[in-house]
């Protein structure tokens, strides 16, 4: 095909082909950027289950913490529970694991501030009352993480949507320098 007046270098059609490519991918940057919110709702809904089995084995079933810990599930609780088999208490175990599960690529290293402050408040009191106090420390530590979760659901929806209309229009404008 014929090159565009006053344009060099390929035909329409591929500098077409390039522009969609170039919007796309622009596109893909933008959702990989909202991935983070993504990751860290994923992370509080892990979190909430184990922490529904993590009550119903400390409260109902009467487990010992670390028992109860190992039954959960998710690598976090169970890390903790590695931890207290070197004699610690979970609030020792959890300081010692903490900056290996947060850190880049840990089980955790999506959580926000405040999700370590429940997670720090939570493993602080673990295991250091009767059954009354647990069920409550549990119930009250359920509820947070369920607000939590439902305000990064929220963010992950907004940054997702944000992010992806972000990555199209600054595609598309460097589509229209290519073309």
């Amino acid at each position: 095909m014929a090159q565009g007046p006053g344009r060099g270098g390929g035909s329409l059609e591929t500098r077409i082909a390039l522009a969609v490519c170039v919007v796309l991918g622009g596109t893909l940057c933008g959702k990989a950027a909202a991935d983070a919110a993504r990751r860290r709702h994923r992370v509080l809904s892990v979190l909430w289950e184990d922490l529904q089995t993590l009550r119903i084995h400390m409260t109902g079933m009467l487990q010992p913490v670390q028992c109860a810990l190992e039954s959960a599930g998710c690598t976090l609780m169970k890390r903790v529970a590695e931890g207290m088999r070197e004699g610690r208490s979970a609030s020792e175990a959890w300081q010692v694991v903490r900056p290996s599960v947060t850190r880049r690529g840990g089980p955790a290293d999506a959580l926000a501030a405040d999700d370590l402050m429940v997670l720090d408040a939570l493993f602080t009191q673990l295991g250091q009352s009767g059954r009354e106090e647990q069920e409550a420390l549990l119930g009250m530590t359920l509820e947070t993480v369920s607000r939590l979760r439902d305000g990064a659901l929220k963010k992950a929806g907004e940054a997702d949507r944000l992010y992806v209309s972000l990555g199209f229009l600054v595609g598309l404008m460097l589509a229209l320098i290519v073309i």
